[in-house]
């Protein structure tokens, strides 16, 4: 038979309220910063895609009206698997804003992000590989190692291989 507990005391209760002074005083901010450390970040947005300025020429001359379209595949489930599509300006100028996702706890997951990403483009009704790039992470501005991505793309050029991208887009 369990023995019915002793009744409190003022010294009980003092010792229990000292407890829990400690666990709120000391624990908790302690337990806060850990988390902070460990999880930073945890429920930032997902960049898959940074934001893209770029211009688009044709044996050095603008082209206005080519169509653009922008593609981060980073799921298995296409619904999942974003696309932006704008057209280029009478400078040949276009811009892409970042995709990004909620983060939720994905960030926390172990493995390896790996977002495929795109840009095609186009023109009198030839298809152009812009940009192919395989990101490896959920950071703006990693694609270029923190630059922002500002491309140039001649459709007079032949697709290359330019470090770990390819397509007819050149950094500037």
């Amino acid at each position: 038979m369990a023995r019915p507990e002793p009744p409190a005391t003022p010294g009980r209760r003092r010792n229990r309220l000292l407890k829990a002074a400690f666990v709120c005083v000391l624990a908790f901010p302690t337990l806060f910063f850990l988390w902070d450390e460990w999880a930073g970040g945890a429920f930032d947005r997902l960049v898959l895609f940074s934001e893209v300025h770029g211009t688009v020429l044709k044996d050095g001359k603008p082209v206005a009206g080519a169509e653009l379209v922008q593609r981060a595949v980073w799921s298995s489930n296409d619904d999942e698997n974003p696309q932006q599509r704008t057209t280029t300006d009478a400078t040949g100028a276009f811009r892409f804003a970042p995709i990004e996702r909620a983060a939720w706890l994905q960030r926390l997951m172990l493995g390896q992000p790996w977002v495929n990403q795109s840009i095609t483009i186009r023109y009198r009704g030839v298809e152009y590989p812009a940009w192919t790039f395989g990101k490896g992470d959920y950071d703006p501005d990693t694609e270029l190692d923190g630059r922002p991505l500002k491309l140039v793309c001649d459709l007079a050029d032949k697709p290359e291989i330019e470090g770990k991208r390819y397509g007819v887009c050149r950094v500037w």
